[in-house]
Parts: structure tokens; C-alpha cells; sequence
């Protein structure tokens, strides 16, 4: 009792800062003394705060920047100059002259062979200022400075090439030797292959004339607007902008303040449990003259000590985690990733408030400790739970503000979105009285431990409260995250083909039928039939028709042939918005795309686009031709998939002919890399372009691991809150075991209370993180119908279990000092 005794022997009438002094001195102490009690509190504390500063560090890393495409320029000038060297050079020289500071890049394309994609071959100095941070050296060397013989390429063109550092490489029908492999930091998905110019002024690119420039430059904005490059070129501009943060700035604050606020909840039951443990000390120091502001002090001391040593441990734990989750996180970002790249003010923000929220989160215990009167707190009995019928009406007015705050933010106003997260979330948590008492009330009809347990909860309304808050939000943060990770993962029903079509073309010109004699066709059906009787499937030709009084043309690949009939709509008196591609209706298509027959009849044109636009046929001697536009069910979400179809009758109508342009594969399984790259190498010997489905953005590796990170959070939540609460449920174990219980009801009694808290957490978690995804997404209600039923069943009836499972094998130990209460 020294603390006792300086405090009543302080200056003033609450004693001065000697009394405060000697109260924190003394908190300090019983914080060390009971550091194994402490050990859950703090590591929680600490688990949570690193968990906080990893998670931000990870949201602000994974925005994208504009050096991607600006490098350290202010603007961008891309240029067309046509395939004159002369024409381009003046312009060039136009460029360096008006717009210095700047860094020249150009550009040729090249087809990719047996695909319809194309690659972009670029001329850049590697070492200009400008663009440097568009460029980075993976593996050998830069090409030398002018060479034509010389390339570097990004790891997907040497995949798409099949080509090998040192080897050589055909681009364009150039052979060229591959000296580097190198990447575009800023943008991961930027396939490219790496030239050196001679100069700033060259307009050849490996030995080739540039069709296109970029112009990145530092000059005044007033100075980009004036430039005029001269000659017929055609010029856009790009400006650097400030990337709008807003939305991702609010929706870290958001986080923070929700893993904040789970910190000031688990603290909070934390301190109940710590405040009954110490009832009869501050008993004690109220009978000697203590102040209520000096017992106040006990605990809002301890929690201010708890938060700084909890804060410190989670900030060198969030560290220690951002380090290996970066490059994680870099391919599902598209960028490398700074390690030093993280928000310095709002993790300064961040680690002040979680200082500050175990020491708020102490007010309330010491609140109610210090409202006790003396002799019943020498009784050690709890304070009588409070009615939690104004936590309803707060949790009602917060879930309905919330609720319309998302509604009304479209997912676009980052105030009203972290208004409306912060409101539900709050809403949702304000329930757990409510819900803690529910559980009290079920008491009766269960069996003896279970009965006891429910009970304590309710008699500890404070403890349990807090405990059932937490679990809530750790179960919730994850189903949230899970379900958006859904929403924003494309789905095996969107995309450009399904994963198990194959589309082969003659031309990579969809507009053009190649002339191509019969044997050369026949050689082609044969390579597209026996690469289908691979896959265990059957190739459907598909035909267009042409009009025989066009002339030939040649197309953007260089081969010549003829103009296909297209149809468009009419959007001005002599311009029409062309279709995707118009397909003939023969019977294998009719059946392969399931048309119906009766539909595919008569002079018409039928397609499975559901916009009701009047359609002219284009491409004919007539220039355009009204046709009867026939929409029928069964539109198809791939964007390269045939969608429109010219019956045959309309072709006889016309006097068109039709021919054999691409062919159409679905194999009875998904296709496998290796099939896909057969499919490339078939059509590349064939003279084909091949396409399958796009490999798509890996949202699925970033799901799982925030699911997983998300249950261990949610888990470790679990055991210190219930450790907590029944480490400090000794008085119960004493007597089970004086009146003769065996292990057997000492762990049906820690069971019971995991079991409890998880069940009914769980439940309030899954509700709340669809209270906030459902009202965000009011008008997009569809994307939310991928259900995540994995995560959703590890929430429910998994964690209830796991924790039912951990609090039996862990709790069968028998409690020390049976005859006697332990002194505090």
C-alpha cells in the first residue's frame, strides 16, 4: 500500500503530480508483476497494430503511379509521322528544339506469330533522365547504342517468341539476337522488345523505320499546347495528373479506423477483466482517501503503458511482415514495389492513435471501477450489467446512417464511403450487449458448464461485450475482403473466350479474306483438324461473304484479298459504328452457337447482341444495304466469340460468294498452357493467328492470401480474448474442482465460452460484412451473387468449431491453489 500513501500525501486536492506519479509508478509495477496475465492483452495489441501497418503499407503500395507511361515527364506527346524517315526526322528535330526538356521514343509494331496480339518494338536511350523509370536491365545487357542486329526483350515476348537470352529472335522478318531481358517497373503487363537509337533524333527502331514517337517532356504546359510538330502528323497529348487518391485515401483511413477500433475493443475487455481482477486494491485505496481521478489514474496508467509497449512491439511486427508481403504483392499490383514507398504520415497517425485507443479504451473500466462504492468493492462482486437498450438506439441510428451514407457515395465519394464503413461497422458492434445478453437469457435449458458459462458472460456484460465486439469484426474483415476479392476477379463467364475455345483466323485482319490458293487452303484445314483431334473435338469453319465487284485490297498484315460484308449502324450521314464481324449462318454454326434454325431463315441478319440497332451491310459495291436485323436469345459474354450472322439467303440475295476465314474449336475440357501454345505453334506453320483466353490478372492468388491472413487475425482474436476472459475465471475452476469435477467439466468450460463467443461472433461478423457490401452495391446487386462459400463456411460452422475443438484440449489442467484465493 505505498502507492496508497503517496498518494494521500500529495499536493493539492487531487495530491499533485506526486500522487499521479506514484499511482502510475505503482501501475507500472503490478504491469510487470503480472506480465504472464498481460502477455495475451499486449500480444493482441501488438498483433493487431502490425497487422494495421502491413495492411496500409499494402493498400498504399498497391496503387499504380503514372510512371508507368510518364516516367518523370510532365506530358506526353504521341506523334504519327507516317514511314518516312525524312518527314519523321524534322519532326523530331522539332520536338527536341521546342520541347526541351524531353526524351524521344518510337515505336514499331510487329505480329506476333500464330496469334492476334501484337508486339511493340521501341527505340529508347535506357540511360535518358526522363525515361528511366519506364526501363529496368533484369538479366545481360542493353543493346548497343544504333545496332541493328541487337534486342532486348520483357520476359512475356520471350515467352511469346520462344526465345532465349543470347539466342536469336525473328521480328518483322528481321533476325535479331537477344542481349537483355528487361521489364517496365512501373508496368508489369507493358510487353515490349528494346532498341537502342543511334541518337535523340533517330527514326529507325532495330534497323526499321518508327511508325509512331512518344515525346516525354519536362516543359511548361503553355509550351506543350503551342507545339505544332509540322508536315501531316497527327499529334495527341497526354498530361501528367495527379493521381485521384481520394476513394483509396478514404478507404485506408476507413481500415485504420476499423483495426483501431478493434484494438480499443479487445483492450476494453482486457481492462473490465483487469479492473475486477484489482476491484479490492482500488477498494482498498478508496476506503484511504483516494480521489476518484486517482483510481481512475490505476487503470488509464496501465492502459497508457500497455499501449506503448503494445504500439512498439506491432510497429516492429508490421515492418518486419511489409518486408517479405511486397513482392507478393507486385504481380497481382502490375509494379514493383518500394519498400520505402509507404504513407510516413498516416502510419505516424496510425501509431498515435494506437497508443491512445488502449488508453481510452481503459477509461470506461476505470469509469465504472471508480463509480463503486468501498465496501462493495472489498466484495470483488461485478458491477451490475447496464441495460443495453441505449446501445440499441446508438447502433440503430449508426447502422441507418451508414447504411444511406453507402448508398448514396455510388462507391465513387471517398468521405461518404469511410462515413458509411465507419457507421455500419460501428452500428454492428454497438449489437454485442444485446447479443451477450440474448445468450444469457438461453441459459436455462442448457446443460451445467454450458449454463455457467452463458451466465458469467451475462454477469460480465463489460468483458463480454468488448471480447464479442472483437470477434466480430476479425470474422467480418475477412468475409468482406473475400467477397470483394470475388467481385473484382473475373469470372469463367467473361473475358474474350471461354478457357476451353480455341478461334483460328486466316488473317489478322478481320476485315480482309486473304486469296489464298487450294492447296494452301487445304493445308490449313488439315493442320486445324488434326490440332482439334488432339483435344478429343471437331473445328467449325467459319465463312464471311464479300462482294467479287470490290477489288482486292491488302490489309493492315500486308495480304491481300477481299473486303468482307460488315454491318454498322448509322451514326452520322456518311458514317456508320462497324459490328465485331459478320459470320455466314451455315448449318455447323447454327448448331455449334445454338441459333435457332427458324430464326437463321429468310434474308436477314442475325445476331446475339441484345442492342436493337438498325444495321446497313457494308463492304459491297452498293456501299451500304438496309437488311431485316433478327435478335435472338442467348447473347454470349465473350468478346470474341461469333455474335452476328448473315443468313445464306441474304448472300444468294446479293450475289456475294463466301469463303473459309478462321474456324471455330471447343474442346470438351479446359484447355492446358501446353495445348495453348500448340495452338499458337500449329497456326504460326500454317499461316494462321490463333487466340484463346486471355490470361487474366491474379485477383485469386491475393484472394486466398487475405482469406487466410483474415481467418489467422480472426483465430488469433479468438484464443487471447477467451484466454483473457478465462484465465481470469479461476474462482469458478476452484470450486468445479473442490466439489469434485474432473477435467472433463473444466473443458467443457473453456469450450463453452470459445464456443459461445465464436458462434455468435461469427454470425455478427458475416451479417455486418454484407450490411456494408449490400447497401454499397444497391444498384450493382449482381455482382455480389458469387457467393463465397469456402471463406463463408471456414467462418461458419468452421472458426465455432475450431475454437469448441482448441478450448477442450487446452483447459484440462487442474488449477493451482484449490484450498485458498490467491492474494492480489
Amino acid at each position: 500500500m505505498a502507492a496508497a500513501g503517496l498518494v494521500l500525501e500529495g499536493r493539492g486536492r487531487h495530491g499533485g503530480l506526486p500522487a499521479r506519479h506514484a499511482v502510475v509508478r505503482w501501475s507500472w509495477r503490478m504491469l510487470r508483476r503480472e506480465w504472464r496475465r498481460q502477455v495475451l492483452l499486449l500480444t493482441l495489441v501488438a498483433c493487431t497494430v502490425g497487422a494495421a501497418v502491413c495492411g496500409l503499407s499494402a493498400t498504399h503500395a498497391y496503387n499504380a503511379t503514372a510512371d508507368g507511361t510518364f516516367g518523370s515527364a510532365r506530358a506526353v506527346l504521341h506523334m504519327t509521322g507516317g514511314s518516312d524517315p525524312a518527314r519523321l526526322g524534322s519532326q523530331l528535330g522539332a520536338a527536341a528544339t521546342g520541347l526541351a526538356p524531353d526524351q524521344i521514343i518510337t515505336h514499331r509494331s510487329v505480329p506476333v506469330p500464330g496469334s492476334v496480339a501484337t508486339l511493340d518494338v521501341r527505340g529508347q536511350d535506357p540511360h535518358g533522365r526522363i525515361g528511366s523509370p519506364r526501363l529496368r536491365l533484369l538479366d545481360g545487357r542493353y543493346p548497343a547504342a544504333g545496332s541493328a542486329t541487337e534486342i532486348a526483350l520483357t520476359p512475356s515476348a520471350a515467352r511469346e517468341f520462344h526465345a532465349r537470352l543470347g539466342g536469336p529472335v525473328t521480328l518483322g522478318g528481321h533476325e535479331l539476337t537477344v542481349v537483355g531481358l528487361v521489364e517496365n517497373p512501373a508496368k508489369l503487363d507493358d510487353t515490349f522488345a528494346l532498341a537502342v537509337p543511334a541518337g535523340t533524333a533517330a527514326t529507325l527502331v532495330a534497323g526499321q523505320p518508327a511508325t509512331t514517337v512518344d515525346v516525354l517532356t519536362d516543359a511548361p504546359r503553355p509550351t506543350v499546347q503551342t507545339f505544332r510538330p509540322g508536315g501531316d502528323a497527327s499529334l495527341s497529348i497526354q498530361y501528367r495528373q495527379s493521381l485521384d487518391r481520394n476513394a483509396n485515401d478514404a478507404f485506408i483511413l476507413a481500415v485504420a479506423t476499423v483495426a483501431l477500433l478493434l484494438v480499443a475493443l479487445v483492450a476494453t475487455a482486457g481492462f473490465a477483466v483487469v479492473a475486477q481482477r484489482r476491484l479490492r486494491q482500488i477498494g482498498m485505496l478508496g476506503a484511504m482517501g483516494a480521489t476518484d481521478r486517482q483510481l481512475r489514474l490505476v487503470l488509464v496508467g496501465h492502459g497508457l503503458l500497455t499501449g506503448l509497449v503494445g504500439t512498439a512491439a506491432g510497429a516492429v511486427l508490421g515492418a518486419a511482415a511489409w518486408v517479405p508481403v511486397a513482392p507478393l504483392l507486385e504481380r497481382p499490383a502490375g509494379h514493383r514495389i518500394d519498400r520505402l514507398d509507404v504513407p510516413w504520415l498516416f502510419l505516424a497517425v496510425l501509431l498515435v492513435v494506437a497508443v491512445l485507443s488502449p488508453t481510452a479504451a481503459a477509461w470506461w473500466p476505470a469509469r465504472a471501477v471508480a463509480r463503486e462504492p468501498a465496501v462493495q468493492a472489498l466484495s470483488a462482486r461485478p458491477p451490475a450489467p447496464v441495460r443495453a437498450r441505449q446501445s440499441v438506439a446508438a447502433a440503430v441510428v449508426l447502422l441507418a446512417g451508414g447504411v444511406v451514407s453507402l448508398v448514396a457515395s455510388h462507391r465513387t465519394n471517398g468521405l461518404l464511403v469511410s462515413l458509411g464503413i465507419v457507421g455500419v461497422v460501428g452500428g454492428v458492434l454497438l449489437f454485442s450487449p444485446l447479443v451477450v445478453r440474448a445468450l444469457a437469457a438461453t441459459a436455462g435449458r442448457m446443460p451445467f458448464t454450458t449454463r455457467l458459462v452463458l451466465r458469467d458472460l451475462g454477469r460480465h456484460q463489460a468483458r463480454s461485450g468488448a471480447a464479442l465486439a472483437a470477434i466480430t469484426l476479425a470474422i467480418g474483415l475477412p468475409v468482406a475482403i473475400s467477397v470483394l476479392a470475388g467481385v473484382n476477379q473475373s469470372t469463367p463467364a467473361s473475358g474474350n473466350l471461354s478457357a476451353h475455345e480455341v478461334l483460328l483466323r486466316t488473317s489478322r485482319d478481320p476485315s480482309v479474306v486473304p486469296l489464298l490458293s487450294a492447296a494452301d487452303m487445304a493445308r490449313q484445314q488439315s493442320a486445324v483438324d488434326a490440332y482439334a483431334a488432339r483435344l478429343g473435338a471437331t473445328a467449325v469453319p467459319l465463312t464471311m461473304a464479300y462482294d467479287p465487284d470490290v477489288r482486292p485490297m491488302a490489309g493492315v498484315d500486308g495480304k491481300t484479298g477481299r473486303l468482307v460484308v460488315d454491318a454498322g449502324h448509322r451514326t452520322g450521314s456518311n458514317s456508320w459504328s462497324g459490328s465485331s464481324g459478320l459470320w455466314v449462318a451455315t448449318p455447323a454454326t447454327v448448331h455449334a452457337f445454338g441459333l435457332d434454325p427458324a430464326s437463321a431463315a429468310g434474308a436477314a441478319l442475325v445476331t446475339r447482341q441484345p442492342a436493337r440497332l438498325a444495321l446497313d451491310l457494308l463492304g459491297s459495291a452498293s456501299r451500304q444495304v438496309p437488311i431485316r436485323t433478327v435478335h435472338v436469345a442467348g447473347a454470349s459474354a465473350y468478346t470474341s466469340e461469333p455474335a452476328n450472322f448473315l443468313t445464306p439467303e441474304a448472300v444468294a440475295a446479293h450475289r456475294w460468294r463466301t469463303a473459309v476465314t478462321g474456324w471455330y474449336i471447343s474442346a470438351p475440357h479446359d484447355l492446358t498452357d501446353a495445348q495453348r501454345s500448340a495452338a499458337r505453334d500449329m497456326a504460326a506453320t500454317a499461316g494462321l493467328v490463333s487466340e484463346t483466353r486471355a490470361a487474366q490478372a491474379g485477383l485469386g492468388t491475393l484472394r486466398w492470401a487475405s482469406v487466410a491472413a483474415g481467418a489467422a487475425l480472426a483465430l488469433g482474436v479468438l484464443a487471447m480474448t477467451v484466454g483473457t476472459i478465462r484465465a481470469e475465471s479461476a474462482d469458478d475452476l476452484r470450486t468445479l474442482t473442490a466439489t469434485g469435477a474432473g477435467s472433463g467439466a473444466r473443458r467443457a468450460l473453456t469450450a463453452a465460452t470459445a464456443g459461445a463467443l465464436a458462434l455468435a461472433g461469427t454470425l455478427l461478423g458475416a451479417a455486418g460484412a454484407y450490411a456494408v457490401l449490400v447497401p454499397a452495391y444497391a444498384r450493382d446487386l449482381g455482382l455480389l451473387r458469387h457467393v463465397p462459400y469456402l471463406p463463408l463456411t471456414t467462418a461458419i460452422p468452421g472458426v465455432p468449431l475450431l475454437a469448441l475443438a482448441t478450448g477442450w484440449l487446452i483447459a484440462g489442467r487442474e488449477p493451482a491453489g484449490i484450498a485458498r484465493r490467491l492474494l492480489e
